[in-house]
This record gives C-alpha cells, structure tokens and sequence, in this order.
C-alpha cells in the first residue's frame, strides 16, 4: 500500500478546503434540510468524486455516497462517515481560527480535521488508491455521506430508507483504533422543574444559560443575577458586588472537577455589574470533551454551579437558588458516573455509565438541564430510565427522554472484527491491541454490519469536540494504507 504516499498534497488541499466550510447543522433553508453550509460541503466532495471518475449521488441534500463499483453490485462494502461538525463554542479558547486548517508541528489543526472530515477523506483516498490501481473490486465499495451525525441523524435515516442499501460489511471512521467491537447505549434527557415566584430576598436566578448541544461538555455558562436586598438590610449591592468578585478571584472548584489536568486555566468565574440596576453577570469558562467522555473535560455549567454553592455560606442566595444548586451539585455536578442520579450503572465488557451536563437553561418560570448518558451494553434502557425517575421526582423534577441509541456489540471474533484488526495490525506493526469499547455513538449503529474503525491511534489523545482540533499527520496518512487494506479484503 506504499502507492498511496503519492496522494499526500493532494489530500492536503482537498481537506483545508473541506475544513473551510463551517458546516455546522442549522435550520433549513429551501431544499436543504441541514443548512447552506452543510450543503456546501456535501456538494465539494461529490463534486472532486465526480472529477476523480467515480458514481455519485446527491439523496435529496440529506446525504449522498460515492461508489466504486464491483463486479457484484447487489452488495456494498460501506464507508459511513459524515461532513457536519460540532459548534466551536468559545472562540477565545482556539489558538487558532477553526474553520482555516494550520499544519504545525506534524499536526493537523481545524474543526473536523478528527471528527470526521480528515478520516472520511483518508477513507476517499484508499478508496481512490484502490481504483487507480487498476484493483477490480467484486462487491462496490460504497463512500456514504452523512449530513447531521452531530445532532439527530435524520439524514442519515432518510438515506437509508430512500437507498435501502445491501450493505454486508463496512466501517466508520469516527472513532479510534483498533476495532471498534461494541459502543455503548446512547440516550439524551431533559431534567426539568418549574419554579414559584421569589418569595426570599438576596441574589436570585434571572437567567443561566451555558452549553451548545449534549453531546459535548459546555465550556461556557453565562448567569444573570438579580439583588433583591436582605430582609435585615445590612449589604447594600455594592457590598454584595464586592463579595462576589472577591469569592470569583479566589475561587477553587472543589473536589472532582479535574481541574489539576487543565494547566494555566484562569479566570473560572468573571464577574461583572449588569446593565439593570442591582443586577451582576457571572461567567464560568471551562474546557469543552466529546459529551462521552465528560472527565476528559472541565463543564463551565459545574464550575458556575460549584461557585454558586461556595457562596452559599455567605447567605446572599435566595433559598429557591440554594435549592437548585443544591441539587445540581448533590446530583449532578463532578460526578461523572451517574451514581448520584439512580443510573451508577457498570458491566464487564463495557465499563461504567458515563453522564454529562450538556446544557442548562434556567429562567424565573423553570430549570432545565440536558443530560447526555452512555450506558453500557449489557444494561436495559428502561432500567437507566426508571434510575432516574426515582433519583429526581422527589424533588420535583420531571424527566423526559429526548432521543435513544440502543448498544452495538459483536463478539471479538466475528470475521468483519478479525478483518479489519488484521489490516491494523499489518502496518502498525501494534500486535498486542485487542478490539475495544467506546461510548461514543457512530453511524455503525445506523447501517447495518458495520462497526467503527480508526483514526485514533492508541495512546494519542482524543479532543474530539474539543477547542483546538487536531489529528497527527502521519496518523491519517497511516489510516489510508490501514482502510486500503480493510477495504481490498472486504470488497476482493
């Protein structure tokens, strides 16, 4: 697989075009379900397909594929992967602009360069490199191109209803390597309480909102606060200001933030007067992970919460705020597993439940948090749920469930598994790796006979949906030459 290496400028160009699209699910615009600059980027690729002398096809701007057609083309070898990209979040936590690809110090730096435009790209390449080859594949080899995998996969499901494809192996490259042998249960809830009117003086909740989308620890909150005084009169507001700002500069998030992972973070909490009278803006920064792998992370909407609750004992909360943030850092907070919310869940092959706070929405008539949980795939969905409903409906909160991936598993030994560790192991040399576990959802879930493979190597760090976007160079080479093989096996 040495005749790929000749494509490297090539996938270089192709890709920081790719990159400078900002294609970020939006609402519909005329026929475009997913956005104009969704739209655009699915356009590029099948566009360069086209020119490379491959089949394409647009499904109605839901998604689209490119084929490599074999002698058999009843039955596809699938390539699933997807152009859309998580927001940026912060801005002022990228050292550069995302959406402009920066290679630097053997790395490739932008939004999508992971997750999944560079390794869909890889995957084009092997199969580019295939083709020019003068290899006759006997089943086709299929490109799929999905559209909103970040937010509801809609496209995807329109795909798959519209096309009905044969699809008999296949892989994603949205994950990590080796092999991906099973992704544990995906599902997203809303956690919601109305509120009464302020009955109580002090600081009180006007607004909180923080967080993008669920699936990606927030690295921002913003909180506006209202002084309605104390009963005894004895702090005027600046007084008050003066305390907040003084407890903002010496603040320490408490125990289980991980913030000892996190160098040179400053400034947690900034405080400002708001432009209402006797009002005070807080604003937590923190650092953004894939929603997955919540630790990894450092959630701006735990750093307000934690603040709000080292506060407490200044006795400047109303006690409606003290009761939610009570609750927010009892139940929710730094810990990471569940345990405190009835879904502590753990099995033998896939670990421990992972839970993360994706975004917060609280105003004077309610509070709302959107949970992202992956729960491992020996445990039933509907235990999570009932979990959940015992832990928060005492006090007062609802649960809704907003979208469900039920768990993916295949034994370490089924043939499509021993394939692609085979192709890995063959040019990595890595002969000790076994298949593994992740949380994340990929769409291996939504196409059948399919699992997740590549790009992450082993010990690489993973900043998916993270500021700072980067990928080594030499690994997305290297994923060409791997997916090469994996595909020639799978598609001879």
């Amino acid at each position: 697989m040495e005749f790929t290496e000749k494509y490297h400028d090539e996938f270089k160009e192709f890709l920081s075009k790719l990159i400078a699209i900002p294609s970020v699910v939006s609402e519909a615009e005329g026929n475009m379900p997913f956005g104009a600059d969704v739209n655009r980027a699915l356009e590029l690729v099948l566009d360069v397909a086209k020119k490379d002398g491959f089949e394409v096809k647009n499904v109605d701007n839901y998604g689209g594929h490119i084929d490599f057609s074999g002698e058999n083309q009843d039955e596809i070898v699938a390539v699933v992967g997807h152009l859309d990209v998580v927001p940026c979040g912060d801005l002022e936590n990228w050292k550069t602009n995302p959406f402009e690809m920066v290679e630097k110090d053997g790395k490739f730096y932008g939004r999508g360069v992971l997750d999944d435009k560079g390794p869909l790209l890889a995957a084009y390449y092997a199969v580019k490199a295939l083709k020019d080859s003068g290899f006759k594949p006997n089943k086709t080899i299929r490109i799929m191109l999905g559209c909103d995998e970040e937010t509801e996969w809609n496209g995807m499901t329109y795909y798959m209803e519209k096309e009905k494809p044969n699809v008999v192996s296949g892989f994603s490259p949205d994950a990590d390597f080796p092999a991906i042998h099973a992704e544990k249960g995906c599902a997203q809830f809303l956690i919601e309480k109305k509120l009464s009117a302020h009955s109580s003086g002090g600081i009180c909740v006007k607004s909180m909102k923080g967080g993008t989308v669920a699936n990606a620890v927030a690295d921002k909150a913003i909180a506006e606060f209202k002084y309605l005084g104390l009963k005894d009169g004895s702090l005027n507001f600046d007084d008050v200001y003066k305390k907040i700002l003084a407890s903002a500069n010496s603040f320490v998030p408490s125990k289980g933030s991980n913030i000892e992972n996190f160098d040179g973070v400053e400034d947690l909490i900034q405080v400002e007067k708001g432009k209402e009278e006797n009002s005070i803006l807080l604003t937590a920064h923190g650092v953004s992970a894939h929603g997955s792998r919540p630790s990894l992370g450092l959630n701006a909407i735990s750093l307000l919460m934690d603040f709000l609750g080292q506060i407490e004992g200044e006795h400047l909360l109303c006690s409606q705020s003290c009761d939610i943030v009570d609750f927010y850092n009892d139940r929710l907070g730094y810990h990471f597993d569940g345990s405190k919310m009835g879904v502590g869940f753990s099995d033998e092959p896939s670990g421990k439940l992972s839970l993360n706070i994706g975004l917060v929405d609280w105003n004077e008539e309610k509070v709302s948090y959107t949970i992202d949980i992956r729960y491992p795939v020996t445990i039933d969905f509907q235990d999570v749920c009932d979990g959940l409903l015992e832990a928060v409906v005492p006090d007062e909160y609802r649960v809704l469930n907003l979208n469900h991936m039920k768990p993916l598993y295949k034994p370490v030994t089924d043939p499509l598994i021993e394939t692609l560790m085979a192709a890995y192991k063959e040019f990595t040399g890595d002969l000790v790796c076994k298949p593994i576990v992740i949380g994340g959802g990929t769409y291996a879930r939504a196409v059948p006979n399919t699992v997740a493979f590549g790009p992450v190597m082993p010990g690489r760090e993973d900043i998916c949906h993270q500021p700072n976007e980067y990928i080594h160079a030499e690994d997305l080479y290297m994923s060409i030459k791997i997916f090469a093989r994996a595909l020639y096996e799978l598609s001879k």
